[in-house]
Formats: C-alpha cells, structure tokens, sequence
C-alpha cells in the first residue's frame, strides 16, 4: 500500500488537459537535429500578422509605418510631379521630409500601421554557484534587446522577473499580454531555473529548437493567451541575443508594420583574414567594416566584454560556406549596425 497505494476512482471525470497545436508544423529537423535557419525564420514570420491600419493627421504619423502608396493626381497644385508610378510607396517609415513633401501637396491625414507594442522580459539566466547558495546569473541582455527594437521602431516595455518559479514566470507573461503586440523573453532555454520550456506550454501552443545558427541555435516561440499574442524567446548570452535582433526580431517588426520587403538589405565586403566555418551553420559574428570595402572579424567575447565587443562593431558579419573555409580576400554578406 502506502506510495502505491489506489485512489478510489473520483465521481465526476477530471478534465482532460489542454492540448495546444501551432497553425502549422514547424520545419522538419535535419539529419544532424538542427533545423535550417532560412525555413525557421520564414516559419516564425508565418506566425506573425501586419498590425491594422489606421487614419492619422500628417503630423501625428512621424514615426509610423505608412500603409498606402502615394500616387499623384490631377489635383494636385501646379509644379507637383505629374501622374505616373508612386511617389511614395508604402511600408516606408514617415519622416520629417515626408511630412513636409505630402503637406506640399495638399495631404493632411495618411493611412498608416502603429508602431509595435513590445513587452521584453528579462528571465534569469543560469543560477550561479557561490558559498551562499545558488543566484541568478546578472542579466546582460535585456537592456541591449530593449532598446534595439526601440530604435528599430516599436514601442517597447522592459519587465524584469523578480521569481524564477515557473507559476510565477506564467503569471508575469500572462499579465502582459494585454498590452502586447509581441512578447520577447530573453533567458530561460539554458539550464537553470526559470526553464522555459515549463512555462511555455501552459501558455498556449509553443516550440522550442536548435536552429542552424550559431550563436543563437537556441530558440523559442509560442502563441500565448486567447488572442495567441506572438512569444519568442531569446537565449541570454549577448552575442546570440544581438544576432538573433538582427536576423529575426528585425524581420518580424518588418512584418507587424506591414512593410512590403521584410528582410533587412545585405551588403557586401571582403574579408581581411582567413576564417574556418562549420559547415551546414550560419556563423554570424560582429565586425569591423572599413571605408575601403573590407571587413574584420572581432574576436567572440562573452560577459560585459561581448557586449564592449559590440558596441565597437558597425556590421555583423553573415558567414557560410560548404567548404568550411573562407579566405582572405573573399566576398561576404554582412548587415550594416547603426550606432
């Protein structure tokens, strides 16, 4: 008896627990469990709709995504472009030009998209041993997340977590949701406490894999709540949050604001020393870029470090070859960093 001992059956059935299903199945891992970063990333922005537009007064609009394509007419006064291709097209982001150019020509309101509502909650990282016990390891990337998006052009809250017990971190990622378009939680996919992958699932609908990235393999989304407000989850180690800023969560603010091209432009430059790749990997690392066309790669550095590391770097560096090997000389892609 005793441990094992029977229950007697209850009167009533206990409900049956929630089963949440994502719209769609993820992508197929590939032999070597890594799922391809391109099929990921177009997958997670499946997930993710435009944001409704609405009318706004010309100068209310700065700042805001413009939803509709300005085309001149005949009623526009005399010396305006003639009728013909757009002189705007949408999914640009309005700015002082714009304003002054569509008020010279007699527009005072614009249908636009707002700027997207973002909750960022930094989740403890790996607890650290000391002589006390374990703590939570500092948190090292949710102010660079943060403010990134700000100035990427959403409207962004940063929320700390103050109890790593996952009814707790449940509770906190419930709570807001009502003022969330997008949910990014940065910590919580690497050993330690809160784990998310505890949490997520009684949220909502949710999927956490290693992609073909690297830093950054580690990654997490999920449809929270009744309305599915869009989660994805960063992992906390510097370099991998930035890259991931950069390669995904700049695609999806693209997609909320309805912009047309959601995918950042590359450019290209030459690489001034020889690098080894893994094959199959996307490696992205933070880089030099210099007026004359070439590009350097800076050492990988974690902690404080990684993050004076990229605040000296004005491009992250997108490398991948089959042969393992790229030498000096060769042509790269690379994403400008501002600031």
């Amino acid at each position: 008896m005793g441990l094992f001992r029977r229950q007697p059956p209850s009167a009533e059935p206990s409900e049956p627990a929630p089963v949440f299903e994502l719209p769609a199945p993820p992508p197929a891992a590939r032999p070597d469990g890594l799922r391809d970063f391109t099929a990921q990333r177009d997958y997670v922005l499946s997930l993710i709709a435009p944001l409704a537009p609405f009318g706004v007064p010309l100068l209310d609009a700065v700042g805001l995504t413009l939803n509709e394509s300005i085309r001149p007419d005949a009623t526009w006064p005399q010396g305006s472009p003639a009728p013909g291709e757009a002189l705007v097209q949408r999914g640009v982001k309005i700015g002082p030009r714009l304003v002054g150019l569509l008020a010279g020509v007699g527009i005072d309101k614009v249908m636009t998209r707002p700027k997207p509502r973002i909750v960022v909650i930094a989740v403890s990282g790996p607890s650290i041993l000391t002589e006390t016990g374990p703590r939570p390891a500092p948190d090292l990337s949710s102010y660079l997340v943060a403010a990134e998006l700000e100035a990427q052009g959403a409207r962004v809250w940063r929320v700390p977590t103050d109890d790593p017990d996952p009814d707790q971190v449940a509770a906190l990622i419930a709570d807001q949701m009502i003022r969330a378009d997008l949910i990014v939680t940065v910590g919580g996919l690497e050993s330690g406490l809160p784990d998310l992958a505890q949490v997520l699932p009684r949220l909502g609908p949710c999927d956490i894999a290693s992609v073909a990235i690297t830093p950054g393999h580690r990654q997490g989304l999920a449809l929270v709540g009744e309305d599915r407000v869009p989660l994805l989850a960063l992992p906390d180690e510097p370099v991998a949050a930035h890259v991931l800023i950069m390669t995904l969560l700049a695609p999806v603010l693209r997609r909320m604001s309805g912009a047309d091209t959601v995918l950042p432009p590359l450019r290209r430059a030459r690489l001034t020393q020889p690098v080894a790749l893994t094959p199959g990997l996307l490696t992205c690392a933070h880089a030099t870029v210099y007026d004359n066309g070439t590009l350097s790669l800076r050492p990988r550095r974690s902690g404080v470090e990684a993050l004076a590391s990229i605040n000296r770097c004005n491009g992250l560096a997108l490398l991948s070859d089959d042969s393992g090997q790229v030498g000096i000389g060769g042509w790269i892609d690379y994403l400008p960093l501002e600031g």
